[in-house]
């Protein structure tokens, strides 16, 4: 049996406090909300990352008709199995956790892409993390596009839109994450530092690290190409941080930037272990 959970996006300012929006920009948000819930919950039911062709996650999510105060659109997720069990997690709640881990999700990934803190979930978030931290960031990564697409209203027909998830708000997109998630300013100019490797997806080069001026993670990517040489060195950085040994790994990139010039992601240009 499926286990149905809701979504609601409500969007207020401008026409929209009049029930309506700019057409093509509204109901593209729209469909960008409702690709940003495919990819994810195609994740939490199957483990697997897709973006392509058919896959469990685009039929999994539905939406009601936009209605009136000001504009409200409503979206479930189905999703048919325990995502608890498909991600190989354990403890207690596990048999009623499709709702919690699906928002917890939902809300991290939006969080990585608005450059927000990271809000603390539930346990089994906690666990995902730990086990699955590389696929978290390749799924960051790769809903990006969907988020921006959903940012389209803000600022034809909208000026804020809440993500509710169940009783919960989510995230508040408005005209300053529309900004942040549009503007990319690459910073071609070569660096090389020394970070922890936080979270590392060997199959797509998707990760983060530890920047300790910032005292948070950012994001990382690669080409194909530097995953082949670098992989090793990458998955050897990670047992070092979950282990807590303290091994580091010196890393050439250069950086995609926000407008503040605010660091958004490192692009891995080469790296080796850090020598002691």
């Amino acid at each position: 049996m499926a286990d149905i959970i809701p979504f609601r996006l409500k969007l207020t300012g401008d026409t929209a406090d009049q029930h309506q929006f700019q057409g093509y920009d509204g109901y593209m948000a729209l469909a960008g909300f409702a690709w940003t819930l495919a990819l994810i919950a195609n994740y939490t039911e199957t483990g697997k990352i897709r973006q392509r062709g058919e896959f469990p996650g685009r039929d999994a999510v539905r939406a009601s008709a936009p209605s009136e105060g000001s504009i409200i659109a409503d979206f479930t997720v189905w999703l048919q199995q325990n995502p608890a069990e498909v991600l190989g997690l354990t403890g207690a709640g596990i048999g009623a956790a499709g709702s919690a881990l699906l928002y917890d999700v939902v809300r991290r990934v939006i969080d990585r892409n608005l450059g927000q803190n990271e809000r603390s979930g539930g346990p089994l978030l906690d666990q995902l993390v730990r086990r699955r931290a590389g696929d978290i960031e390749a799924l960051v990564a790769k809903v990006e596009p969907a988020i921006r697409q959903t940012h389209a209203v803000i600022g034809n027909g909208a000026t804020r839109m809440q993500i509710i998830g169940g009783h919960n708000i989510i995230n508040t997109y408005d005209e300053g994450t529309r900004d942040y998630v549009r503007l990319n300013v690459l910073d071609e100019k070569e660096k090389e530092r020394d970070f922890s490797v936080s979270a590392f997806n060997v199959n797509s080069g998707y990760g983060s690290v530890f920047d300790n001026d910032l005292k948070r993670n950012v994001p990382i990517s690669m080409s194909r190409e530097v995953l082949r040489n670098v992989s090793s060195v990458f998955t050897w950085g990670l047992d070092q941080y979950a282990n807590k040994t303290g091994g580091r790994v010196t890393i050439r990139y250069t950086r995609i930037l926000a407008m503040d010039d605010t660091p958004k992601r490192y692009i891995v240009l080469s790296a080796k272990r850090m020598r002691k």
